[in-house]
């Protein structure tokens, strides 16, 4: 069997090229795949996963797989008939055996195991894994929206990978529509032992995909635009919560619009106005911005974000992108905006009424569009993105503004000039 030939171009779509060589660089630990309907997400880790364990065996290594789903009773018709299409589309069944009676695949001394995690049992057997030669290096996660939030993964990584050495953790998922879901959150979280990946069936080869698929797709997108966008396009199009909903490049509807804002648009920003909430534990967030009276957009192209700042750093850094510039900051907090103007800064209380609050988060949402820059403003981008309506007991939207993300009230303070001239008629405290 040493001079087994697999063909990985005829099993691999051209969108899992660049993640392939990232895996067999061995750069990153935690491989997140994000994908609409089609996608060949799972296709791809499957098929890599008897790769790699094949090719580790055949170079006298014991390796190991545990293949995960929330719940035990769904693997057998999802994850254990999925790694056996693999291994018959790599030209391998009839060298790795299997049984279903526990459910197991092996090949020599390498093992893939599969387990559910749907209560304290399922955690008890997985921490109970052991195997006899070698080392758990591969973990799957299907279906990750399944699971109860990004501590349960990380508690299972503890319980997994105990040793050895370029270990694995792949998690799938298909996008829910709510941009504040945890695994959608997560995905755009960066660290730097983690590899994103996002995906459509576009990306496929036309030939692998059926027809069948091919039709209902244009089908959906042709009666539901909404929807296709979210099964098949994988984006996250919200559940009708968001505050600042995204805008919608075909219907025109929503508000927020994420992009670059070059050098060249902020240096024709005439009148830059800046803002500053303050927070310890949760974030102190400073911002700046530009209205654009003619076009009623608003731009976001500058931040300082922390948590537990003291005042000093808080200075610090927001003096380095102010200057001397006049900014407004929260008037519930006079003592550290006076600690602050000792400092050096141009800082003054942003003026509040009884509903500036509710007013002002309005004026934010009328605009024809905000857009805020997110490798400038990414925490921002983040806030205003994820800010939703709560909902009832009764699953009914309460169209209140919950607590206000930092974000959000930094800009509305830095644009309290612009949200007074509306003129709503409510008392401003001198």
């Amino acid at each position: 069997m040493n001079d087994l030939q697999i063909n990985l171009t005829e099993c691999i779509g051209p969108a899992y090229y660049e993640v392939f060589h990232d895996l067999e660089q061995d750069r990153h630990f935690q491989y997140w795949f994000a994908g609409g309907r089609g996608s060949l997400k799972s296709s791809f880790v499957f098929i890599y996963v008897i790769y790699k364990m094949t090719m580790d065996a055949l170079n006298g290594e014991s390796t190991h797989c545990v293949a995960l789903r929330k719940i035990k009773d769904t693997i057998k018709d999802s994850i254990f008939v999925n790694l056996l299409w693999a291994i018959d589309l790599l030209g391998l069944s009839g060298h790795w055996k299997y049984t279903v009676t526990p459910m197991k695949l092996q090949f020599r001394d390498s093992t893939i195991l599969f387990r559910g995690c749907a209560n304290k049992h399922d955690y008890e057997k997985i921490k109970s894994i052991k195997v006899r030669k070698g080392y758990i290096k591969h973990g799957i996660f299907e279906e990750l929206t399944e699971y109860d939030g990004i501590d349960e993964i990380y508690s299972i990584y503890q319980s997994l990978f105990r040793g050895g050495k370029n270990c694995k953790a792949y998690l799938m998922y298909n996008p829910p529509p709510s941009k504040n879901n945890w695994t959608n959150h997560e995905f755009r979280v960066e660290m730097p032992n983690k590899f994103t990946h996002k995906s459509t069936y576009l990306q496929a080869p036309r030939e692998w995909l059926d027809d069948t698929f091919l039709e209902l797709a244009e089908n959906i997108k042709t009666i539901n635009r909404r929807k296709y966008n979210h099964m098949y396009l994988a984006e996250e199009i919200g559940e009708g919560l968001e505050i600042y909903p995204a805008k919608d490049k075909l219907t025109g509807e929503g508000v927020l619009t994420l992009r670059t804002i070059t050098d060249e648009e902020i240096s024709k920003f005439t009148q830059i106005s800046r803002g500053l909430d303050f927070g310890y534990s949760h974030a102190s967030c400073y911002s700046e911005s530009y209205y654009d009276t003619k076009t009623d957009k608003l731009y976001v192209f500058n931040e300082v974000y922390g948590v537990k700042l003291s005042n000093k750093t808080l200075y610090e850094r927001i003096y380095l992108k102010a200057g001397n510039a006049y900014i407004r900051g929260d008037n519930e907090d006079p003592r550290t905006i006076n600690e602050l103007k000792n400092m050096g800064l141009n800082v003054g209380a942003a003026k509040k009424g009884p509903d500036s609050k509710p007013h002002g988060i309005k004026w934010l949402q009328d605009r024809c569009e905000i857009i805020v820059d997110k490798q400038r403003c990414p925490n921002i981008a983040e806030d205003l993105l994820t800010y939703e309506y709560k909902k009832d007991k009764e699953d009914k939207i309460i169209y209140e503004y919950p607590d206000e993300p930092d974000g959000s009230a930094s800009i509305r303070y830095g644009q309290e000039e612009n949200i007074l001239s509306n003129r709503w008629g409510w008392k401003v405290k001198k």
